[in-house]
């Protein structure tokens, strides 16, 4: 029930899609809320509890392995990303795509930047985003389980939206140009529609300057959707000269 169908290829080299919504919203109080609201919750401790325990070894069997690298909690949080998308219930998406992207944005100093992955996450959350302030998706122009009654992003929701998208640009010029060159990363970026998450990218022949270009398009549907509320500011990788 709560296993969302597999995303469709995206056009786009980084670009990610979001699998279909319930038609409606879960029941308030209902048994399939709560199930959900379970597996979730369970979800993040579990990517909380692998981050706490980041590049340990591995211990004994049965016990809860840490992640090695960013690649790894990224697919974790992608299909986080995933179940709380298909439960077409604004209520609950929201503070759990905020409390998922906020992970990320945790996550993503404590390992070698993994440029690939990290933008098919942010994008991803980016439409998600974007769709909800509008209350319809961007892509389709279909309107969300949940606003059919005009209902819409809060004040407050805004706000904390706003803080996100500051906090995860401003993490991801200092992850991308610190020490690691962002043209020697781990990951190189493919251009074949079909490559999934989980194939090895472990070239070292990307161009840094592509990086740079998806470096400052972050959350920039996001931004448009918030309008006025969105302080401009500026993004990428300042060189001298």
């Amino acid at each position: 029930m709560l296993t969302p169908p597999p995303s469709s290829a995206s056009s786009s080299t980084v670009a990610s899609s979001l699998p279909s919504p319930r038609h409606h919203p879960l029941k308030s109080g209902g048994p399939k809320e709560s199930a959900f609201i379970r597996y979730v919750d369970q979800g993040i401790l579990l990517a909380k509890r692998r981050w706490a325990k980041r590049k340990f070894d591995d211990g004994p069997a049965g016990e809860v392995k840490g992640y090695h690298s960013f690649k790894e909690a990224g697919k974790d949080l992608d299909s986080l990303i995933d179940v709380v998308w298909v439960s077409g219930t604004p209520g609950l998406q929201i503070p759990y795509l905020l409390n998922i992207a906020l992970l990320a944005v945790d996550f993503l100093p404590g390992f070698d930047p993994a440029p690939k992955i990290t933008f098919k996450l942010l994008d991803k959350l980016d439409l998600a985003f974007a769709s909800l302030l509008q209350g319809c998706d961007i892509d389709t122009g279909e309107v969300l389980p949940g606003f059919e009654g005009g209902r819409g992003v809060n004040a407050t929701e805004k706000v904390r939206i706003k803080s996100l998208v500051e906090r995860t640009r401003i993490c991801v010029v200092d992850v991308m140009s610190g020490e690691a060159n962002v043209g020697e990363s781990e990951e190189q970026m493919e251009t074949d529609e079909d490559e999934s998450m989980d194939e090895d990218e472990d070239d070292d022949d990307n161009d840094g300057n592509l990086w740079e270009m998806e470096i400052a398009t972050v959350y920039d549907r996001t931004i448009g959707e918030l309008g006025d509320t969105m302080v401009s500011m500026p993004i990428g990788i300042v060189t001298d000269g």
